[in-house]
């Protein structure tokens, strides 16, 4: 009954009346943390010795005043105790996106861990011998490197919601004159001229302020407390460098020979062979290429963005198509990469090549949680609620299922046979599906639409739990932070 009442009021921003529906509906005990906003989170204790700018990047990545109304910190929706994304079970149950700091308003997406983004290449660009779009940052790598990613949220009219100065949409420019302001009055404010100078306030234009401020929280994100390299696989014999501190279980191991082999996993969730991110990790995996791929996610329903479509009351962040609406991905950038290449014309997903392309996550962190039974949101969207639920689309996306349990293959165009469901719902966007044929990973090295990577990976339970536990050892506090050395 929680997911029904907060989707009522979510939806029609908290108002009063709530179109006619009695107030008596909603789970009052829940408004704090359902309704929004979120609560402020406190920064952690220092983890390691960080320099005068990667504190004060960590001071105001948690300063909770800089959003308009004040409120919501950039770690508001990035906490560390969840591998620095969404920090809300009961939302993450329910929807995944996050409410901003204006009641009502909720993201198109799930927010992405900026766990490791610092290692991810100037992007996106074309790799010919991997045959991928890579770097970049944001799940449609709208910008091109994490320094300019700290500058987004603060302008995302349903995230922080400062007003800028510049462009519309925020995510092609602009600043927010009001942020820069707060920033020469804040606690900090002493140490952020001593980085940038005792006059720099004076000495720099407030959009040269606003890009210090970006270029400190990138600092940060870049830092060995973020990128630490502590996880139990880091503490094996399987780290870089090899350590004897932490010895994989007998199923941990078996996950981890079906994450390099079968199961297909590290064909975009391992920088193994990417040679200009393992020569700035020094070797160490950050468990994703940074690549774009569309794997055939489906539409996460339970997205309140799919409902804001008042255009009066938010006329730079609302939804104009409802639930018509398709996230494109890398099809709906609306800057170009590095070498000028634009990634749609005139609307997002006109150019099919792009339609649909997200960006390949790491997989470090994604079992971080304060509590067992906290729930994480999975995809750019968070349909999908759990490791489990996650390794299970990636087996069997392309398999339907009689009235007796029997399952078959099938090509996610034409649907499955008569008298055959599918195991899950169709992919939002269906250009440029890996396998979309569904043929198994020996299949495909003859097959010419298909490279088998997903979608009838042909594991048995006991091998999907097996890669969840390997998985579940890629999060980082086992030992200390690791970091790579300067």
């Amino acid at each position: 009954m929680i997911r029904r009442r907060f989707f009522c009021v979510a939806l029609l921003g908290l108002c009063g009346a709530l179109g006619g529906v009695p107030l008596l509906l909603y789970d009052f005990a829940h408004a704090d943390v359902l309704g929004g906003p979120l609560p402020a989170p406190s920064p952690p204790e220092d983890t390691i010795q960080l320099t005068p700018v990667e504190k004060l990047g960590k001071l105001m990545l948690y300063d909770s005043t800089l959003s308009n109304p004040a409120g919501y910190a950039c770690a508001t929706c990035h906490v560390a105790e969840t591998g620095y994304t969404g920090p809300n079970s009961e939302i993450n149950a329910f929807s995944g996106p996050q409410p901003g700091v204006v009641p009502g308003r909720y993201s198109d997406r799930k927010p992405q861990s900026y766990l490791y983004a610092a290692f991810s290449p100037e992007g996106p660009y074309y790799d010919p011998g991997l045959h991928t779009w890579l770097g970049g940052n944001f799940w449609d790598g709208r910008v091109a490197d994490v320094t300019k990613q700290a500058l987004q949220p603060p302008l995302n009219p349903n995230e922080m919601a400062n007003t800028p100065e510049g462009p519309y949409p925020p995510a092609i420019g602009g600043y927010s004159p009001l942020l820069v302001q707060k920033l020469a009055n804040r606690p900090y404010t002493p140490l952020f001229k001593q980085v940038y100078g005792q006059d720099a306030f004076q000495k720099y234009a407030p959009k040269q302020i606003y890009e210090l401020f970006g270029e400190a929280l990138a600092a940060y994100q870049s830092s060995g407390e973020v990128c630490a390299f502590s996880s139990k696989y880091d503490a094996s014999k399987y780290g870089t460098p090899a350590k004897n501190l932490y010895t994989l279980s007998a199923s941990e191991e078996r996950g981890r020979q079906l994450y390099f082999g079968q199961g297909q996993c590290f064909q975009c969730h391992s920088s193994a062979t990417v040679p200009a991110i393992q020569a700035t990790t020094r070797g160490k995996d950050t468990f994703t290429m940074f690549c774009y791929a569309n794997i055939g996610v489906p539409k996460n329903i339970d997205n309140p963005y799919y409902q804001q479509t008042d255009q009066e009351s938010n006329p730079h962040g609302y939804n104009s198509l409802g639930t018509k609406y398709i996230d494109y991905g890398l099809g709906s950038n609306p800057n170009p990469a590095p070498d000028g290449t634009r990634f749609y014309k005139e609307v997002p997903g006109d150019i099919p090549q792009f339609r649909g392309l997200f960006k390949a996550p790491t997989m470090r962190g994604v079992d971080k949680r304060p509590s067992p039974d906290f729930v994480k949101a999975y995809m750019h969207n968070g349909v999908f609620k759990s490791l489990k639920d996650v390794v299970h689309f990636y087996n069997k996306r392309n398999l339907a299922v009689d009235a007796n349990g029997k399952e078959v293959a099938f090509d996610l165009r034409k649907g499955p046979p008569s008298g055959y469901t599918p195991l899950f719902p169709p992919a939002e966007v269906l250009d440029n599906i890996q396998n979309v044929v569904g043929v198994t990973p020996l299949q495909a090295t003859s097959a010419t639409e298909s490279n088998g990577q997903v979608g009838n990976l042909q594991l048995s339970a006991q091998q999907e739990d097996d890669l969840v536990n390997f998985i579940k050892i890629l999060s980082d506090g086992y030992t200390k932070p690791n970091p790579v050395s300067p």
